[in-house]
């Protein structure tokens, strides 16, 4: 007597349809919610940039504007400048400050001279996209000297981009707020050429509406005269300290 037939069964062609549609469904739900996960932390890293480039940006300005001086200055061609101008040229304000620090030493004022600017990003200027979209970037510029010579050109930094608009007033000696800043004449009022307080007004989409006031520190152009001498007189003494030539300085060989 034979043994009885055995049958394998396997999945019919609907049960195969009907499996390969659910693994598709949930390959399809974890990839999106991958997707998801990548997105949003793409978007928090960003924001988070967005943040430290703001508080930087705010640090450098509170920096600038409460460390202002009455240094006046001397532009390319000889001629002097005020210790803070509003609107010269493409400048929104350009102004002298103390406080430049010098960890090397070098043989130079702690004085500054300081500029900011609403334009394009220098290293993007000629860019086709950066024309096309015409973003407009904070821009602070300094020179690395107090008098300037023809060929001095200032070094420039991006402090915040994408600036909808920026706005700075001037906060005279009566408390009224001036949207341009006009240094007295010296004879009669010599003893006041800064404003008491500078307010900065920023909107932008990605920041949003940003208002500040910084107070201005009574520091008279004499005063920044002989910080300046002083400074330069104690780089000097310290560069001449130190030796050329490390060698000097060491004993003879035993």
């Amino acid at each position: 007597m034979s043994a009885p037939t055995r049958y394998l069964h396997g999945f019919t062609l609907l049960e195969v349809l009907i499996a390969l549609s659910i693994f598709s469904l949930i390959g399809l739900a974890a990839y999106r919610m991958l997707d998801i996960v990548i997105l949003s932390q793409a978007k928090v890293t960003a924001h988070q940039q967005q943040i430290r480039t703001l508080e930087r940006a705010m640090h450098i300005i509170s920096h600038d504007f409460s460390q202002l001086v009455a240094r006046p200055v001397r532009d390319n061609y000889g001629e002097s400048l005020a210790p803070l101008v509003t609107d010269q040229g493409s400048f929104l304000v350009e102004f002298t400050r103390q406080g430049w620090r010098n960890p090397l030493q070098l043989p130079r004022s702690q004085l500054q001279r300081v500029a900011y600017e609403l334009g394009s990003e220098p290293a993007s200027t000629n860019d086709q996209y950066q024309q096309m979209n015409r973003t407009v970037h904070l821009l602070r510029h300094y020179w690395t000297v107090l008098d300037r010579a023809q060929e001095s050109t200032p070094r420039t930094q991006v402090l915040m981009r994408n600036i909808d608009d920026l706005q700075l007033l001037y906060m005279d000696h009566e408390g009224q707020w001036q949207s341009e800043w006009r240094q007295a004449p010296l004879t009669s009022n010599a003893s006041k050429p800064l404003p008491r307080a500078v307010m900065l007004k920023i909107n932008s989409q990605h920041i949003g509406s940003i208002e500040r006031v910084y107070q201005l520190t009574e520091f008279s152009a004499e005063q920044a005269k002989s910080h300046d001498r002083n400074s330069a007189q104690s780089n000097s003494s310290s560069a001449s300290q130190s030796p050329a030539n490390p060698q000097e300085n060491r004993g003879p060989k035993q």
